[in-house]
């Protein structure tokens, strides 16, 4: 059977992927996994936050037309994933803490049934003897361990109802194809994860960690009375949305409350908030009802919103796992994102003054003094690595890959051209520097816009390219827009009626055309920053005799090819941060690199400033 099936997956993977998901081809590195699943072999697989891991375990379970289930904690995800399965005709549903007894087990009738092919079941159901009984009389072909990093107290998210996964299979009358999953585990957590849930002979997949589309960004040593004025300078010289995470829930509050104080919609996100509160503030912000969420760690799991773009930590996270997982929620579209942590020394100091308090917790909970020992010295090591990345001057990709174990690390020896040491960016976002250029011309514009356009010349509308790209109505609209402004064809017509294009004119005439936002407060609520987009640009074409309309590039980063830096005033914090980093021993071609002038301006510089420095071993 499984030999047949493997023919098929082989034979005509495009028919499937395009017939059920909308897809024209694979992502790297899945079909090699679906294949291993249809073969009947387990898998272990890490794969890079938007790497397309879902599709790995959803398509076998519509290939072999058996029972598939999916373990996976993120009940907003279940809800999401369920319900595009189901626009799509796959036969799904979810089983956690949403629904009732009688809910539950209908639920479990249908499958038993053989009514449905995706089951999402949440972790601590197996906590439950009589669910565990009743599930065991299900004929499962697959079940796929999702954020399997869970399992692993090793790991930065353990959760102990994970444990018990291994137990319910042993009392399964036929043991199912296993398939764990996850998008940040070290070495020793994956080999933790396959002993945990007793894979078979598993074969192993390392799609690779690095995310080329994501810059990282490093401020280090800076004040906390500092950090909101620099996230608003930040946010204000980005577009798109994003998110501001904070290690307290009131400091989410005092973000938001600052941000909105100056004129960026913001709202604050936190566990002590009740679910509706909650639900509400998600939604909107996956409906670009508001610009940035500030959040705790309790907002992200799960939320399926491809368009972030950027993601602002407020202080260090206590490990490199979190802070990647929590990066790694910007860009998911493939387009350009942003990665910026802010840093203050004292962040360290108030991990570890939590680290001992737990250990406190711990002795008065009566638990063994070694147990104790061995699972902190997991988390001071935890911490001691995200402070050796927020602190060391070394490519912050680098970094990233080698913890994870990429064994594409090495590459970036020399540079990523994606974070601030090997661009220069001197551990601060400046407007000048940030934004790297675009091309110009939809001739060169990104594969993911075309794909869209591609749609969209084929008749389809906004919302259905959205449902079969997987994307948000308005990601869609946005790559309309870029494609429009680059020189693109479309009919504006097809967003704007001819009634909005008079308001929207007439605003204009008030207002001018240099900012949107008092555009829109003359017009009613139905007319959208997007059709009002749309207008000024087609209004600028028509000036410009409908020629295409080139983005905006930097003088700086045209001139400065090399060194960006060269003939830029140096600035009084420029000066302080060279002479702490020359107080620190740092070798001058990687000062040249930090701060993007070449070595003879840096020596020059610090013979002003009255510091000598020796030449490097190399000579330099």
């Amino acid at each position: 059977m499984y030999i047949i099936l493997i023919k098929k997956i082989i034979q005509m993977p495009e028919k499937y992927l395009k017939e059920y998901f909308h897809f024209r081809e694979f992502r790297p590195g899945q079909k090699e996994i679906i294949e291993t699943i249809l073969e009947g072999r387990d898998v272990a697989a890490l794969m890079p936050t938007g790497g397309g891991k879902s599709l790995c375990y959803q398509l076998p379970a519509v290939v072999s037309g058996k029972l598939s289930i999916v373990i996976s904690p993120l009940i907003a995800l279940m809800k999401d994933q369920v319900e595009a399965l189901k626009a799509r005709g796959i036969p799904a549903a979810f089983i956690n803490s949403s629904l009732s007894y009688n809910e539950i087990y209908a639920c479990l009738n249908e499958a038993r049934m053989g009514k449905i092919r995706i089951l999402y079941v949440a972790p601590e159901r197996f906590r439950n003897k009589e669910f565990c009984s009743f599930f065991c009389t299900l004929d499962i072909f697959l079940l796929a361990v999702d954020e399997a990093h869970c399992l692993s107290q090793w790991g930065h998210d353990f959760r102990p109802d994970y444990l018990k996964i291994r137990d319910y299979i042993g009392m399964l009358e036929r043991r199912p194809v296993i398939a764990a999953f996850t998008a940040t585990a070290t070495p020793e957590v994956k080999d933790d994860i396959i002993a945990r849930l007793d894979l078979h002979a598993p074969r192993v997949f390392i799609r690779g960690f690095d995310r080329p589309n994501l810059y990282f960004l490093v401020q280090y040593n800076m004040k906390s009375k500092d950090r909101y004025a620099e996230i608003l300078r930040i946010i204000s010289s980005l577009s798109g949305s994003g998110i501001v995470y904070a290690l307290s829930r009131k400091e989410t509050e005092v973000i938001a409350g600052y941000l909105c104080a100056h004129g960026i919609p913001t709202m604050s996100y936190h566990a002590g908030m009740d679910g509706a509160a909650r639900d509400k503030i998600q939604n909107d912000f996956m409906e670009n009802k508001f610009r940035v969420i500030a959040a705790t760690i309790a907002f992200g799991m799960g939320v399926d919103k491809s368009d972030i773009r950027f993601v602002i930590h407020s202080g260090m996270p206590g490990s490199l796992e979190g802070y990647y997982q929590e990066a790694g929620r910007a860009g998911r579209d493939g387009e350009k994102a942003y990665c910026v942590l802010l840093h203050s020394g004292k962040d360290e100091t108030t991990h570890k003054f939590f680290l001992r308090k737990s250990r406190e917790a711990m002795e008065a909970q009566g638990k063994d003094h070694w147990e104790i020992t061995r699972l902190l010295s997991v988390k001071y090591h935890r911490l001691g690595k995200i402070t050796e990345y927020a602190e060391k001057i070394k490519c912050r990709r680098q970094m990233i890959l080698e913890y994870f174990g990429d064994p594409e690390a090495g590459r970036h020896n020399d540079n990523c051209s994606g974070c601030d040491v090997c661009l220069g960016w001197k551990r601060r976002i400046k407007k000048h520097t940030l934004k790297i250029p675009e091309p110009s011309g939809h001739g060169l514009i990104s594969a993911t816009i075309k794909e869209t356009v591609r749609l969209y010349e084929e008749k389809f509308d906004v919302q259905k390219i959205a449902k079969m790209r997987g994307l948000s109505a308005a990601t869609i609209t946005g790559h309309l827009i870029s494609w429009y402004e680059a020189g693109g064809c479309l009919a504006v017509n097809d967003f704007v009626s001819a009634d909005e294009e008079k308001q929207i004119a007439w605003a204009f005439e008030k207002t001018g055309m240099d900012k949107l936002k008092p555009v829109k407060e003359l017009l009613p609520k139905e007319i959208s920053y997007e059709k009002i987009r749309f207008m000024a640009i087609k209004i600028r074409r028509e000036k410009a005799g409908h020629q295409e309309i080139k983005r905006q590039t930097y003088n700086v980063e045209q001139i400065r090819k090399r060194y960006p830096g060269a003939y830029l005033k140096w600035s009084g914090e420029d000066d302080a941060e060279l002479m702490k980093e020359a107080s620190r021993g740092t070798a001058v071609h990687d000062l040249a690199r930090i701060f993007q002038r070449n070595t003879g301006a840096i020596r020059s510089r610090l013979r002003k400033l009255g510091i000598g420095k020796k030449p490097d071993s190399s000579g330099k």
